[in-house]
């Protein structure tokens, strides 16, 4: 195995270990309302609670990973998400629960941020989508693992279920440690006109749209749709094995995504991507019946990993391009996705709470719009210059 995927690989369970984290919440809101009392937008602070360090965390990762390797800030990660899950586990209150799962988005900041710099850095430039796809596909492996550790956490207690996955992360660990250290990012000086010169970048423009809409789509979506389907007497399994079969199908189509991704572009496959995507709020927004909803679920695992696909290598040509170091975009990625996943998943929980779901999908469809139609211009264009 060559020294870069075993970065890839390395760096994928800790994805597998960020998804299932983030996802095992999810079916076990509708619990987590009854147990603690929650309203609606307390439960959307829970789900808020993990990406809410990240910003700060992705910004700081451009500078650390020149200092002290992408390798060692992934390391150190994994270890933190270890001890944060541990604690995760055997949470006695919401409050502890809130800030365990605070410290696991601390550690998953420098995932999302060093560790796929530490990716692209070292795969070959014409396998970077293939790289990319296979640690999504990884992510979305753990997505499929996290809605089942969700139902076992309703079944058998949160400890035997989340002290499953913080054995896992220890996995991680050893493999971060074992992987080689590759290829060394020189330092630079003034982040902030670095951060201006990549975000200047059409590709960089490009993924930063298609972060958007996932992050407006899937930051409602993650919240309304499990807690409707509970108020409709749907049981946590049946949301978890949604989840799940989107998951697995994430699973499959990340790699598939980038193949095509390598053959064809970035900006094609994220046109094709986001066009699908942004017709779940349409659809959310005339309330339709439950197993509708249960699909929609299953449907945003493969578009999850597609997106992801794509993005990665986009954020990699607009720092070549910029003259700077790929945890430069990747930062800047990490800062405007996790912002979104905390801003997000708040105001959808306010406004259907205080107007209606309905409308809070209407308000994510009237923001998606304009992401779209940069993604079509500046991903044709993009896709052009890659054909060429």
């Amino acid at each position: 195995m060559d020294a870069s995927r075993r970065i890839t690989l390395a760096v994928g369970v800790s994805m597998f270990v960020d998804a299932s984290l983030y996802l095992s919440v999810i079916p076990l809101l509708p619990d987590y309302a009854e147990r603690f009392d929650l309203s609606t937008l307390q439960a959307g602070v829970v789900i808020a609670a993990y990406p809410v360090s990240v910003p700060l965390v992705s910004i700081g990762c451009i500078a650390l990973v020149p200092r002290l390797g992408a390798k060692r800030i992934t390391l150190a990660s994994a270890c933190l998400m270890a001890i944060s899950t541990g604690i995760f586990a055997w949470a006695p209150s919401v409050l502890v629960l809130i800030l365990a799962r605070f410290v696991q988005g601390f550690a998953s900041g420098s995932i999302w941020t060093a560790s796929m710099a530490w990716v692209t850095d070292n795969a070959p430039s014409g396998r970077r989508g293939r790289e990319a796809g296979i640690v999504m596909g990884m992510l979305s492996a753990g997505s499929v693992a996290g809605p089942a550790i969700g139902a076992l956490a309703s079944w058998a207690g949160q400890g035997p279920a989340f002290g499953l996955v913080a054995v896992v992360s220890v996995v991680g660990v050893i493999l971060a440690a074992v992987a080689p250290g590759g290829r060394t990012v020189a330092q630079q000086s003034g982040i902030g006109a670095a951060l201006v010169r990549v975000a200047r970048q059409p590709a960089t423009r490009t993924a930063l749209a298609l972060t958007t809409v996932d992050l407006l789509v899937f930051g409602t979506v993650d919240v309304l749709v499990p807690l409707r389907l509970g108020d409709h007497g749907t049981a946590v399994a049946v949301i978890a094995g949604a989840l799940a079969g989107g998951a697995a199908l994430g699973a499959i189509s990340g790699p598939l995504a980038g193949r095509a991704v390598d053959r064809y572009g970035p900006g094609v496959v994220g046109i094709a991507a986001q066009s699908l995507m942004i017709l779940i709020p349409v659809v959310l927004m005339l309330t339709p019946s439950t197993p509708v909803q249960l699909a929609v679920l299953v449907i945003g695992g493969p578009l999850f990993a597609t997106i992801g696909a794509a993005i990665f290598p986009l954020s990699s040509m607009g720092a070549d391009a910029a003259g700077v170091s790929h945890v430069t975009a990747t930062g800047l990625m990490g800062a405007v996705w996790a912002t979104g996943f905390t801003v997000v998943p708040v105001c959808a929980g306010a406004v259907a709470q205080v107007a209606s779901a309905p409308t809070a999908y209407l308000i994510v469809l009237l923001l998606c719009i304009p992401s779209l139609l940069l993604v079509i211009r500046s991903g044709l264009a993009i896709g052009d210059s890659v054909a060429r």
